[in-house]
């Protein structure tokens, strides 16, 4: 054998050492699979709904602070007034009462805007 030949096969031993060795990204798109006889197959991995954890959570900041906003503006009486005065309205507006009514959060919100002003 020729040395430039035994060279080439321990640059591939090294490969397949370092391939056996290192660990695979789990997070990737791609699904690596390895067949009975011998061949590795890579797939595509199949796409996972992904829930927006961030985007929820900002959007939640942002009717927390735009109700604790309202409330500062127009003064808690008047702003369980207007939210009383919704009541006996339609289905949506009923969801709309119950989702504007002051809660722990935007009360918060409200005394901080306040001692600001």
């Amino acid at each position: 054998m020729s040395d430039s030949y035994k060279d080439f096969q321990a640059r591939v031993a090294r490969i397949y050492d370092l391939n056996e060795t290192t660990t695979r990204d789990t997070s990737s798109r791609v699904s690596v699979h390895r067949e009975p006889n011998g061949y590795v197959v890579i797939r595509g991995a199949r796409p996972s709904m992904r829930i927006p954890w961030t985007g929820i959570l900002m959007v939640l900041a942002a009717v927390f602070m735009l109700k604790g906003a309202v409330m500062a503006r127009l003064g808690a009486d008047f702003y369980k007034s207007e939210i009383g005065r919704l009541r006996p309205s339609t289905v949506l507006e009923q969801i709309g009462t119950w989702t504007m009514r002051p809660d722990p959060i935007s009360s918060w919100v409200a005394r901080q805007i306040k001692t600001l002003s």
